[in-house]
């Protein structure tokens, strides 16, 4: 398995629209999170 930390310096050298090193996980449960409480709100006016 790559090093992680080298494979986002590569990924780095990309121009930007051709990056694919993943979204960190902190972000995507902070996007999740931020869904869910939304969502709830939501219904919770119904």
């Amino acid at each position: 398995m790559a090093n992680p930390e080298e494979l986002r310096k590569q990924d780095q050298k990309l121009p930007k629209p051709r990056r694919k090193y993943p979204q960190s996980r902190v972000t995507q449960s902070l996007w999740a999170l931020l869904a869910v409480i939304v969502i709830g709100w939501v219904a919770s006016l119904f």
